[in-house]
């Protein structure tokens, strides 16, 4: 296959979008957000004091790094020639081929990093890439539901389990043979995005989960390149220890800390 450069895929919501497909997917979305809204003011903190009592923990591994300065403060975050080493390493390119895709909307993260990963898989027919729509919120749903298609054999590296046993993981996004999933929490990487004593803006830093597609790993720079699904982000560069951090945070949904997903191809890998 031919070397392919790293193209913006299709962005969802724009002015070319049908007014059907924007009312069916993107209006339940804002009322879903509205309501969040109005329910986190009303039990926003009374929530996040139980948790203080409680489930200290929770609230500090969300938003110990959520207080430190966004990723995008640091030069290496779209470092154009950082990334293109990624891009045109072996997996960078089976990525590219896939293509990617971003998510149509808010709660499609998962299953559309997943459709990413089999869309990199040369050799797994088209029809077999389950569509986007809405699907698992935990690494270990994740999990399950990739390997229910029959091309990969995943494990859940939990952030729980440490930074060696993390970066070991991370390195494994390099070999044609993986592929790597991320289940992180957004604030942790680019900050609360509104006051900190407001409980909208805290219970998002601490319950705003997120999946992407790890493409690569800049083992001499240590940076990871991430594919962000959410198509207000794409792909950028991150420090592999402020991943971790993000990857540390506890996952209120599960009960444990979030995770990679590191899924092995369990036929041959095709490189392009």
């Amino acid at each position: 296959m031919p070397s392919l450069a790293y193209t913006e895929p299709k962005h969802h919501g724009g002015a070319s979008s049908s007014k059907v497909l924007f009312c069916l997917l993107f209006v339940p979305s804002i009322l879903a957000g509205l309501v969040f809204f109005l329910l986190s003011i009303v039990l926003g903190y009374p929530f996040l004091l139980v948790l203080y009592l409680f489930k200290r923990e929770v609230l500090t591994s969300a938003l110990t790094p959520a207080s430190q300065e966004s990723i995008r403060r640091n030069p290496a975050f779209r470092d154009a020639a950082l990334l293109a080493r990624v891009w045109q390493s072996p997996v960078g390119q089976l990525y590219l081929h896939g293509p990617l895709e971003y998510q149509l909307r808010e709660g499609y993260c998962a299953p559309t990093t997943l459709r990413n990963v089999l869309h990199s898989i040369p050799s797994l027919p088209a029809e077999t890439v389950p569509a986007a729509r809405s699907g698992p919120s935990t690494a270990v749903q994740y999990k399950t539901k990739i390997d229910a298609i029959g091309a990969t054999s995943s494990t859940v590296v939990y952030g729980s389990d440490g930074f060696s046993a993390f970066v070991e993981a991370i390195k494994l996004a390099n070999d044609p043979q993986y592929r790597v999933a991320v289940n992180f929490l957004h604030a942790a990487l680019f900050g609360m995005g509104g006051p900190k004593w407001f409980a909208p803006v805290l219970l998002g830093a601490v319950m705003g989960g997120h999946f992407s597609n790890v493409i690569g790993y800049l083992e001499d720079v240590d940076m990871v390149l991430v594919f962000d699904v959410n198509q207000d982000f794409g792909p950028y560069l991150v420090d592999t220890h402020r991943l971790f951090q993000a990857v540390r945070a506890s996952d209120i949904q599960s009960g444990k800390s979030r995770a990679l997903v590191v899924s092995q191809l369990t036929g041959p890998a095709t490189q392009v």
